[in-house]
């Protein structure tokens, strides 16, 4: 019974998700006027808020007056409403009801609180499982072949965090996995409509061994690529038990688990010796590009941020995944969803212009004019201000993107660095993404992985410098390499050389990080109320709090004590 309940969900799913690309394609042909309309519908619904009589919404009709009667705004602009809708006020800044919050870690690690409403899920609802399921499934069509209902892995787990009024407050999924879990043992590889605590206990043992007894699960969705990096990681460890326990319906002493819990999930377990058999054929041939088709052959796509910082956990994503096509699937935030990939292999991502209202900085004109989705230029950086359909408006995102290509009249666009991370001591303006190709020369020249490191501003020397803080294991990164480094710097940031030429910039320096720093700093954000999953990798020191914890942790102030 439940796997036909899975196949007439699961092709509901893909339905939907045949629906959305549809959108998306109509959409392209007229981003503006579909954006706009959007605008006017999100005014229209919220002119009777406090936010919407305090900025005259009932009188806005057109761009120009919205902006007119709307200032820019950052979180601390809309801190005080919120707090108040935590405390059970209502209609402040939208008439809807909010579900819940998003809690993200914030530039310092310190959270910030952003309201779900039914309409603000209604893009993630449409645009990320269902959007990348129909992908597959239109890719299968068009190699002559047939999508294979199945269930998938979803990697990350709950937090079940919750304000004292009862909402809960963790991630954008968590949230809609409030409304959804009811469907969630048809659709993931999961025993109940719960998504796994990690408080819990082991929620990986939890997630590989419900998705390994399902030899028809069909596809895997991440948030980020650099966590299915770590958990294959765990996964290589620990298959043994896992399919020991998988083999006799067990769950090993040595798996940390609530007792509650693990007699909970007893309860939906049995021995499978022929399917721990074939797991342990599968495993015992390797950790190569073949793995996880042969673990699963009806394994269609996997789903995951890859892009920016997470480029190069997608590389080594590849290397289990072999020929299993990647969705690199949304770009967003926890404040809104701002685009999404219309085809597998794909990294250029559509802005949905149902999804939130735009409006666009050029990267160095800020005082300039603000600029509207149907006035973007190929080749061109913009910061994204967007108007949510949660009660947020003309919220800058501080992300920076760039154009890179269109379809039809919709731009088409590559996160680059968000604002701040940018180093600039005398007109070079070396960016993050510099900054990540210049570590991958290095990587690629040497043959090695450089997971954790910083580039940030050093102004104990005159003139100042750039400062290379890394953690690396297994190789001698020092002052020996940093020709080599500069030279990397320089093909990317052109600029670079003549102002070291010119003296304007100092020779850099090489500095290695104690070890476990960057896992101590997430430990850190987790502590503070940050969701770990949303917690990304630092590449520069742009607030107190960063330059305090990294720069106190540097391997040779540590052997000076």
């Amino acid at each position: 019974m439940r796997k036909l309940i899975t196949d007439v969900m699961m092709q509901v799913m893909v339905a939907k998700g045949k629906k959305s690309i549809k959108d998306l394609e109509a959409a392209s042909k007229d981003p503006m006027g579909t954006n706009e309309k959007l605008l006017m519908e999100i005014l229209k619904r919220n002119k009777d808020t406090e936010y919407g009589k305090l900025h005259g919404f009932a009188d806005i009709h057109s761009v120009e007056e919205f902006r007119a009667n709307v200032p820019l705004s950052t979180y601390d602009d809309f801190a005080p409403y919120i707090e108040r809708l935590k405390e059970g006020e209502e209609n402040l800044l939208t008439k809807s009801k909010v579900i819940g919050y998003s809690r993200t870690s914030g530039s310092s690690g310190v959270p910030k609180y952003i309201p779900a409403t039914n309409e603000s899920l209604s893009a993630y609802t449409k645009y990320t499982w269902t959007r990348a399921l129909a992908l597959a499934a239109l890719k299968l069509e068009s190699e002559g072949k047939r999508y294979k209902s199945g269930r998938g892995l979803y990697s990350s787990p709950a937090m079940n965090t919750f304000l004292p009024n009862g909402l809960p407050c963790s991630n954008i999924a968590e949230i809609g996995a409030r409304h959804f879990g009811v469907i969630y043992p048809y659709i993931l590889t999961l025993p109940t409509g719960k998504l796994f605590d990690m408080h819990d206990g082991d929620y990986l043992y939890n997630m590989f061994r419900f998705a390994l007894m399902d030899e028809d699960t069909s596809f895997i969705f991440s948030v980020f690529y650099s966590i299915n990096v770590s958990q294959m990681s765990y996964l290589e460890k620990n298959w043994r038990v896992i399919v020991d326990d998988i083999a006799f319906g067990t769950i090993n002493e040595s798996i940390d688990m609530k007792p509650e819990l693990r007699e909970k999930l007893l309860k939906h377990i049995k021995p499978m010796p022929r399917r721990a058999i074939y797991l342990r054929k599968q495993f015992e041939q390797g950790f190569d590009s073949t793995l996880l088709k042969r673990l699963w052959p009806n394994l269609c796509m996997m789903s995951g941020i890859g892009s920016a910082s997470f480029k190069s956990s997608a590389d080594r994503v590849r290397k289990t995944a072999g020929n299993v096509p990647l969705d690199f699937s949304i770009y967003g935030a926890s404040e809104g969803l701002v685009a999404a990939c219309y085809e597998l292999e794909n990294d250029k991502m559509q802005l949905l212009t149902d999804s939130c209202f735009y409006e666009f900085i050029p990267e160095n004109d800020e005082n300039g004019e603000v600029l509207t989705v149907d006035q973007l230029e190929l080749g061109k950086r913009y910061e994204v201000v967007i108007t949510t359909q949660a009660g947020l408006y003309r919220y800058r995102l501080k992300d920076i993107f760039e154009v890179v290509g269109f379809r039809n009249k919709m731009p088409l666009i590559n996160f680059v660095y968000r604002r701040g991370q940018l180093l600039n001591l005398s007109g070079e303006k070396f960016t993050e993404e510099d900054a990540r190709t210049t570590i991958s020369m290095f990587e690629k020249a040497h043959g090695i992985s450089i997971d954790n490191w910083i580039f940030y501003q050093d102004d104990s020397v005159c003139p100042s410098r750039y400062a290379l803080l890394a953690e690396c294991e297994g190789f001698d990164l020092g002052d020996e390499h940093i020709d080599e480094l500069e030279g990397y710097m320089g093909e990317c940031c052109k600029r670079y050389p003549d102002q070291r030429a010119k003296f304007f910039i100092g020779r850099m320096t090489v500095q290695k990080q104690v070890a476990g720093t960057h896992a101590a700093w997430k430990q850190r954000c987790a502590d503070a109320g940050a969701y770990q999953f949303q917690i990304k990798p630092v590449h520069s020191l742009d607030n107190d709090a960063k330059r305090e914890f990294f720069l106190s942790r540097i391997e040779e102030a540590v052997e000076a004590k």
